[in-house]
């Protein structure tokens, strides 16, 4: 008995270190392919360059020559923040003061919010603006609804590049370059982020039906800032927004992990996600069958997690955009965008929490695994510095828990009985979902 659990337990271990070994390879090795051939970067932008020099700016620029020493035009690559991390541009400026092209190089985007922009457009719509006028003030120049952060990052790259040339090497005089970006909605966010903390603190049940509500206009309707896996796959990449461009990301993204990391409870799940508040909702209003799934059906989907996390971590590193990895129906629910597969998990989630309180928190989402894993080890570590870890409250189901309380947990275990029909019909839609996160992926990488 010993010895086949021990085998169980290595035989685990051997599979974790061979996928983080994975991981860490397939970082290793996009970052050394990424070093592309600088002359034929900049030839993206000018065929006809041959020769190029490097010139002063704060930005990479260089002027561009062809084969007989003709100077062509100045090209800066530049970047600013989109959506999902730093969008870098090629920007072609030629002698006279206009845009000649522009080129997008790289960007951390979710496939479908890029594929607006370009369909709207971009960046083609730059072209032959002069340098010393702000791209916005362009009436065939228009933000896509739906798509802005995308469509602003783009345009603010140009602008860092177009400004730069008119300034240093034109001598034309350009309008002040805006980079600091905080609105009174980032305020509102920030406000949320303290009252949730404060009130998890305290327990304050009483605010937090309130707090969820909030999240649900603010978080999620207005500003579209729930946490997705996408985002701190762009830590994990190197590709970060600038922090004056999205200050907003650094706190929700780095502050919402910090926070769960020094305080070992996974406080944003519970108290403040925008999506877990809308299934619970749903379950709260709907719900009229005392259904309890099988624990076993729970435990095999909330330990799937884990695989379609490497999966996603492993294809955002392989192509170099964590906004692959974002295959959450947060921006489907919230936004109305998102590919079919999305579609078709929200409908399934929103179906299933009827019946089943929080079932994608419970059962898939990546970032509740992601926050418990950081709470956790918090917790171990505690432990192992003599330390009084957090212990579970009480044995009752805490409100709105996902699944994790010791309420539950109790409540998991005494049911031994084998499946029944609603858990046949549970196990099917586990399988399903599990189908449709990897075509979710699929679409992210545009294989069909």
């Amino acid at each position: 008995m010993f010895n086949t659990q021990f085998n169980k337990a290595k035989g685990k271990t051997g599979v974790i270190v061979f996928a983080c070994l994975l991981l860490l390879m397939t970082f290793i090795y996009q970052q050394s392919t990424n070093k592309q051939d600088l002359l034929g970067l900049l030839q993206q932008g000018e065929p006809s360059a041959s020769q190029f020099k490097e010139v002063e700016g704060a930005y990479k620029s260089y002027a561009l020559y062809n084969q007989e020493g003709t100077f062509l035009s100045y090209g800066v690559i530049s970047s600013a923040s989109g959506y999902g991390g730093p969008i870098t541009m090629l920007t072609i400026v030629s002698e006279e003061g206009k845009i000649a092209n522009a080129v997008l190089l790289d960007d951390s985007e979710t496939p479908l919010y890029l594929k607006k922009v370009l369909v709207a457009g971009y960046p083609e719509n730059f072209l032959g603006k002069t340098v010393s006028e702000p791209l916005e003030a362009h009436e065939d120049i228009d933000i896509v609804s739906g798509a802005t952060r995308t469509a602003k990052g783009m345009m603010l790259a140009v602008e860092k590049g177009m400004y730069q040339v008119g300034e240093n090497h034109l001598g034309l005089k350009v309008p002040p370059l805006k980079t600091f970006h905080f609105q009174w909605q980032d305020g509102l966010v920030v406000l949320m982020l303290a009252l949730a903390i404060l009130a998890s603190s305290r327990n304050m049940k009483k605010l937090r039906l309130w707090i969820l509500v909030a999240a649900v206009f603010v978080l999620g309707f207005m500003e579209n800032v729930s946490l997705t896996i996408g985002n701190y796959m762009s830590i994990i990449a190197l590709k970060m927004p600038t922090f004056s461009e999205r200050p907003i990301w650094y706190v929700m993204v780095i502050g919402v992990f910090l926070i769960t990391l020094f305080w070992g409870r996974n406080f944003y799940c519970s108290w403040l996600c925008p999506f877990g508040a809308v299934q619970e909702g749903i379950y709260r209003a709907l719900n009229l069958a005392n259904y309890h799934p099988h624990p076993r059906l729970v435990t095999i989907a909330r330990k799937s997690r884990w695989f379609f996390l490497w999966l996603a971590a492993l294809l955002a590193l392989l192509l170099n955009n964590p906004g692959i990895a974002s295959y959450e129906p947060f921006s489907v629910f919230f936004d109305a965008d998102g590919n079919t597969s999305q579609w078709i998990i929200m409908g399934i989630i929103l179906l299933f929490s009827i019946f089943i309180l929080r079932f994608w928190c419970r059962c898939f989402c990546p970032v509740g695994a992601f926050l418990d894993f950081t709470a956790l080890c918090k917790r171990k570590a505690s432990a192992i510095l003599g330390r009084k870890s957090i212990p579970p409250k009480s044995d009752k189901r805490e409100e709105g828990c996902p699944g994790q309380c010791a309420g539950c947990l109790k409540e998991e275990a005494q049911q031994t009985s084998l499946l029944i029909s609603s858990d046949k019909i549970l196990a099917a839609g586990i399988g399903v979902l599990w189908i449709l996160i990897i075509g979710a992926l699929l679409q992210n990488i545009g294989l069909f």
